[in-house]
């Protein structure tokens, strides 16, 4: 298998925007029948740094649609697979197309950055739903998919490996990391999750030491080709099913490096909360709905009830209090007086856990009212 990766100059001057979008149309005319697969950077559509909302969005009208349909030209013509990554539908986005230049599948970045969620105001509310990882399977292959800010999640790695993707589709910026940085990652990647990765960036100056580094790392941490700094378009060829095995252990029979780690995982350890951990306050924004003690009108204030009763109700969080026993354990309770809320008296603090777990915290509770 054959594939192209394009890697065009960038500036932060957006006078230059057409002159690269220009070199972006005129690298897809020149791709030809020999690559199989064709990646395009982050952003095609918006080929100058563009910060505020406003700017990034009229370059993104401006070009999305030029370069859709050239994408599409370019898959038919090359009878190529090709990887666009532009703004759709106010997410950053992925657009699959096959050999016949059909869309095959849209994959939007997982981990959106201030600037993106911010500055931009892109729409991130899917990025905060629990989601397995996106692939795409065409010709007997399975694609999945990095973005940019994506590759810096290693937590990830062995999600997306589960998944037994063939080829990882990195379509990237990641400008301020060196060429080291980046190829280090990259091999990180190819390695946890035994794929090809194909990624493709943007060159930030022909001497820069930093960004571009569009590269193909095999399986095994292989790197088959890294542009640095060079604008062009260059290929690889690699066999998509050649994959790395390894001793699973001394002795041990040879597997995956993600399979033999899957094996001795505890999760526990790490993932605490997983996707109930509230988002933070730079994108949920005051005025929001609290629900005081979980929903204490309809079940006992600061119980299962009460919170499970306000999560089904859409509040965006639950406020609720907390106090230590006698005996060092944490329970949630509002007063440090028992009698108002149980049928015991004293204070919480006077207690044991295994005292309070004697109480009754719904005896005053009646009729969906408190007492």
């Amino acid at each position: 298998m054959k594939a192209c990766i394009i890697q065009p100059p960038y500036s932060v001057d957006p006078t230059q925007a057409d002159r690269i979008f220009d070199w972006e149309m005129d690298a897809l005319g020149r791709c030809d029948q020999s690559m199989d697969i064709i990646v395009m950077p982050e952003y095609s559509d918006v080929p100058c740094f563009m910060r505020d909302r406003e700017s990034f969005l009229d370059m993104s009208r401006k070009y999305a649609d030029k370069i859709l349909m050239k994408s599409i030209e370019t898959a038919k013509r090359c009878r190529a697979i090709v990887f666009l990554s532009i703004l759709d539908d106010n997410k950053n986005t992925t657009v699959v197309f096959d050999r016949q230049g059909s869309i095959a599948g849209k994959y939007h970045k997982q981990h959106l950055t201030d600037s993106e969620v911010i500055d931009r105001k892109l729409d991130s509310e899917y990025s905060f739903e629990f989601s397995t990882p996106y692939i795409v399977e065409l010709e007997g292959l399975r694609f999945g998919f990095l973005t940019c800010y994506d590759f810096y999640f290693y937590e990830n790695f062995s999600n997306i490996a589960r998944f037994r993707p063939d080829i990882i589709i990195g379509c990237s910026h990641q400008r301020t990391d060196t060429h080291d940085a980046l190829e280090m990652m990259t091999k990180f990647c190819a390695y946890n999750t035994n794929s090809y990765i194909l990624r493709a960036s943007v060159s930030m100056g022909e001497e820069q030491k930093t960004g571009g580094a569009s590269m193909a790392v095999a399986p095994d941490g292989t790197v088959l080709l890294n542009m640095k700094s060079r604008v062009g378009m260059e290929c690889v060829e690699f066999d998509p099913k050649k994959k790395y095995s390894k001793p699973a252990g001394f002795s041990n029979p040879d597997s995956a490096h993600f399979e033999y780690v899957e094996k001795g995982r505890r999760p526990w350890k790490y993932r605490p909360a997983g996707s109930a951990i509230v988002r933070y306050d730079k994108i949920m924004p005051y005025p929001r709905v609290c629900a005081h003690r979980g929903f204490c009108a309809a079940a006992p204030e600061n119980s299962l009830p009460a919170f499970g009763a306000a999560v089904a109700l859409g509040a965006d969080e639950i406020e609720l209090d907390l106090w230590y026993t006698k005996d060092g354990e944490l329970v949630l309770t509002h007063d440090r007086d028992l009698s108002r809320t149980s049928d015991g008296s004293g204070f919480v603090y006077d207690c044991t856990y295994e005292q309070l777990l004697k109480l009754d915290f719904g005896t005053k509770f009646s009729n969906g009212m408190p007492a």
